[in-house]
């Protein structure tokens, strides 16, 4: 899938767990998060990061939404691809912030 080779590219420690870690990216859960996010960017992008909500929290989110498991590595994937800004949630920690708004519901 493009989207993962892309992504790779410049973060080749990325796998289905996060950063580090081991698992193959999943290019059918990278897609039901790039669907997820764009039916949601025009109201929740925002300039700054968000780091009350990690990407496992947003996973989750997506999961719920979506009903199927998605990988912490599948989100991060969607999210870089889609040019979201990121921060590592530390040096060692697999998950990242994104500016991604908290979602309405």
């Amino acid at each position: 899938m493009q989207a993962i080779e892309e992504v790779l590219k410049e973060y080749p420690n990325l796998t289905g767990f996060g950063f580090g870690g081991d698992g193959k990216i999943d290019p059918n859960q990278v897609q039901a998060c790039i669907e997820w996010l764009l039916a949601h960017d025009a109201l929740d992008r925002r300039k700054t990061i968000n780091t009350r909500c990690s990407s496992y929290g947003w996973k989750h989110v997506v999961e719920k939404d979506k009903s199927t498991y998605i990988s912490n590595g599948a989100f991060i994937c969607a999210a870089l691809y889609l040019k979201y800004r990121m921060k590592r949630a530390g040096p060692t920690n697999p998950n990242a912030y994104f500016n991604i708004r908290k979602v309405r519901g």
